[in-house]
């Protein structure tokens, strides 16, 4: 998947209606306000955000080509769902690239670099408020971003990027499910001290007991909404799911 193609500094008055109804249609989508498996009607979705059909419909497929919807025939458009074995495959994928990337800043990144990310590290939200999940997500991503970009490897930074943006509706019902951001807060400052420290077996062996914390995090999480009868048809299946080794 990849990231919305417009800067962030990108002029608004050159976006089009496309664009906005995209950006529109993604960012409730990782903020789980339109929920796994949710079905996604074109004249609904125009009235309710005041779009045309035309711009929520080329929206749609955008999001379809990066895999945040589906298409279903003859039934139209749902959120694309979660499974247990989809989890897996993203933190799998996390566990290749994040240590690395903390491995290479460690090692090379200059350490103005490290200190910039301070404030970052110490980013928390507070539990039940979802404007503060969102503002807590994305200084998340931003600094695993920039201890990537750190490494000067930009195509690193962009897959890592790319993936965490994918991973973002996982954290996000991780976060509502229990309070855990002083747990995060300091799981961040311990690798912050370990890169400053130029400590790399340490940076990394951090890094990955943190995305193994995220992991079981998410899990937990996804397994309590199915069993509390809060989740989504998408989501009936997560407990049973078979692990793949």
């Amino acid at each position: 998947m990849s990231r919305a193609a417009t800067s962030p500094t990108e002029p608004r008055a050159t976006r089009s209606g496309t664009d906005e109804a995209y950006d529109y249609l993604k960012r409730r989508i990782l903020l789980c306000d339109l929920s796994p498996g949710e079905e996604l009607r074109e004249a609904a979705l125009a009235e309710s955000a005041g779009f045309g059909r035309t711009p929520v419909r080329e929206a749609l497929r955008r999001l379809v080509q990066e895999g945040f919807v589906e298409v279903r025939p003859r039934q139209g458009y749902r959120v694309s769902p979660i499974t247990l074995a989809s989890v897996h495959d993203v933190f799998e994928l996390r566990l290749l690239l994040e240590p690395a990337a903390v491995e290479f800043a460690t090692r090379r990144a200059p350490r103005e670099a490290i200190t910039a990310l301070h404030d970052l590290a110490h980013a928390h939200y507070v539990h039940g408020d979802q404007e503060s999940y969102e503002r807590f997500l994305v200084d998340n991503r931003n600094l695993h971003v920039r201890i990537a970009e750190s490494t000067g490897n930009q195509r690193l930074a962009h897959m890592l990027g790319n993936l965490l943006e994918e991973m973002q509706r996982l954290f996000f019902l991780s976060l509502d499910a229990r309070d855990s951001s002083i747990e995060q807060m300091h799981e961040h400052h311990e690798l912050y001290d370990a890169m400053l420290a130029g400590d790399v077996e340490k940076a990394r062996r951090i890094v990955v007991d943190q995305i193994e914390q995220s992991r079981q995090r998410v899990i937990d999480a996804l397994v309590t909404r199915v069993v509390g009868g809060t989740a989504p048809d998408a989501l009936a299946h997560v407990a049973a799911g078979p692990r793949r080794r």
